[in-house]
């Protein structure tokens, strides 16, 4: 009998934790479904297979009362049970909530703390009533807990929905026109505060003199700061000219100013920076030499870091100067060949050569360079030239270049009779220059400004102009001013040579002087000996801007021909001459 009434007791508490769970899973879905299974007593009919089991159900038929009384279905088999719970299993796993998986935790604990506990075959039916209700109890508890977590949640969000109603509701009460007119006051208001902070500045300069000295120096420093600060940006950007906005760069004395002082640059590379940004170096052969003889200090001086080759680790020092001196003044054609020589040579270097013989070898490359690309290529143009001088010829030249200053020189001291005219502008002092050279050499020459060169054409035999490059297009870049030289001996039917050696080609193509070119500084463009100039205040005027561009572009077409060392050429043999000095040079 004992046997008997533990395995029906443990068929009961499993039927009471199903059930649990199926109440549990009920009341998510629906409240109301509650109310009606907790009103509705269900008494299972008593079972006639023998005595002790009607004994029982008598006893239990006196001893409950309505209170202790639980709902109970009809009686299942065990497989019936497991099915149903395994299809409810199915259901719940998909709309379990955190508080629901409490709960039947919390009930299969208090299911196996009664299985463990022993029943006495000898006690008494009430503690096996007792243990019943406890585990119920347990079950109504998380029951309760989970009812009222389930309403916490559901106050929160009605909270939540009524504010954001109240917030929906006070933006809703405002119209369109009310919307519009606080838009309308904000603007206003900004309006009416930078009204007033002009109308201040005005009074600040309008305001005499003599208010000012009155006024204490703190408020007299505190209004005059914005002012220059003010005038400062007004007077550098009104010189700059839309067109030519590609053209301005940095002054060249603040690129100076920005080095730092620990700059790892050779003094030889920062002294050439500081004489091109001065503009004491002029003149494409100049420039160039001078580029060179500052790399061969460079490499004379240069020490070698541990663990490191001589081409990478000079290749680095390099690039850093070479960056500081584009940076004071962009380069020109003869500086840009210079340095692809350079570097081209410095790759060819061995990995595991000697650094004292690694210098010597490129120290002997410059010179070379100078002496073939430079003073070799002046002798040969300067003997082509002096053939086709004749007796008494008038010869035009327009600027400062160093290699007609040697071409007119070694004819005179050759014994060519000829007369030269010095072309020149009152802002180039490279004419006057010119001018003063010759005569020291005995040269028979005189001077003109370039307002005067339709006149003087009438009597001149050849025109005679340098370049600062030759571009593959066979058109001149040379000093502003030579284009119109070119353009009055066409209109007179006068040749007009170039003088130009091959390490000046380029492999750029150009047609005007607006895509590339120099701008000087504008104030050059004022004569200062004149008081009474126009342009003296000119960057007080804010509709005034000065253009001073230092180059100019001659098509082809105007040119008769160009002499090199190589031979005298038109200008359309140019891109032969840069294949020829690629494949020569390897650059």
């Amino acid at each position: 009998m004992s046997s008997k009434e533990g395995s029906e007791k443990t068929r009961d508490e499993v039927k009471a934790a199903r059930e649990a769970k199926k109440l549990l899973k009920q009341k998510a879905k629906a409240k109301n479904i509650e109310k009606k299974d907790n009103g509705s007593i269900d008494i299972q009919p008593p079972t006639p297979n023998s005595d002790s089991e009607a004994k029982k159900n008598k006893s239990d038929k006196i001893n409950s009362t309505p209170s202790i009384i639980t709902k109970a279905e009809s009686p299942k088999s065990k497989d019936e049970v497991d099915r149903a719970v395994q299809n409810e299993n199915i259901d719940i796993n998909t709309e379990k909530s955190k508080e629901l998986i409490k709960a039947e935790r919390a009930a299969k604990k208090a299911a196996k703390q009664a299985k463990k506990k022993p029943i006495q075959e000898s006690g008494d039916k009430s503690d096996v009533i007792a243990q019943d209700l406890t585990v119920k109890d347990v079950v109504n508890t998380l029951k309760d807990i989970v009812n009222v977590a389930k309403d916490v949640q559901a106050v929160t969000d009605k909270v939540i929905a009524i504010d954001f109603t109240a917030k929906k509701g006070e933006e809703s009460t405002k119209s369109k026109a009310e919307l519009r007119a606080e838009r309308r006051a904000k603007q206003e208001a900004q309006r009416a505060s930078k009204q007033a902070a002009q109308q201040q500045k005005a009074e600040v300069k309008t305001e005499p003199p003599s208010k000012q000295i009155d006024k204490p120096k703190e408020e007299k420093s505190s209004k005059t700061k914005p002012a220059v600060e003010k005038s400062k940006p007004k007077s550098q950007g009104m010189q700059k000219m839309n067109w030519f906005q590609h053209l301005y760069t940095e002054h060249d004395k603040d690129s100076l100013k920005q080095m730092a002082i620990n700059s790892n640059l050779h003094p030889a590379v920062i002294k050439l920076g500081v004489q091109l940004a001065s503009r004491v170096v002029t003149g494409s052969n100049a420039r160039c030499i001078a580029l060179l003889d500052a790399l061969k200090k460079m490499v004379r001086d240069y020490s070698l870091p541990a663990r490191t080759e001589f081409a990478r680790g000079l290749e680095a020092q390099l690039a850093a100067s070479v960056e500081f001196l584009w940076a004071v003044r962009p380069p020109a054609a003869s500086q840009t060949n210079a340095l692809k020589y350079f570097r081209y040579h410095l790759t060819q270097l061995p990995n595991n050569v000697d650094e004292f013989d690694a210098k010597k070898r490129l120290q002997e490359e410059i010179d070379r360079y100078i002496r073939e690309q430079i003073d070799m290529a002046g002798e040969a143009i300067s003997i082509a030239v002096r053939n086709k001088i004749s007796t008494n010829d008038n010869i035009l030249t327009y600027g400062c270049s160093s290699l007609i200053e040697r071409i007119l020189c070694e004819a005179q001291a050759a014994g060519v009779v000829f007369r030269a005219v010095v072309v020149g502008t009152r802002l180039q002092g490279g004419a006057r220059e010119m001018l003063r050279r010759l005569l020291a050499r005995g040269v028979l020459c005189s001077y003109a400004d370039i307002s005067a060169l339709n006149y003087l054409m009438r009597d001149v035999n050849k025109v005679l102009v340098g370049a600062a490059s030759l571009l593959a297009n066979g058109a001149v870049l040379a000093p502003a001013g030579t284009l119109q030289a070119a353009l009055a001996a066409r209109a007179h039917n006068v040749p007009l040579l170039v003088a130009c050696e091959t390490h000046k080609f380029a492999d750029t193509v150009q047609t005007d002087a607006f895509v590339h070119n120099e701008i000087g500084d504008p104030d050059d463009l004022i004569d200062k000996n004149d008081e009474n100039s126009p342009l003296k205040d000119w960057r007080t005027n804010p509709n005034l801007s000065l253009l001073n561009l230092m180059y100019d572009v001659t098509p082809p077409s105007l040119v008769t021909a160009v002499v090199t060392e190589l031979a005298i050429l038109p200008c359309t043999s140019a891109p032969v001459v840069l294949r020829f000095k690629l494949s020569e040079y390897g650059l």
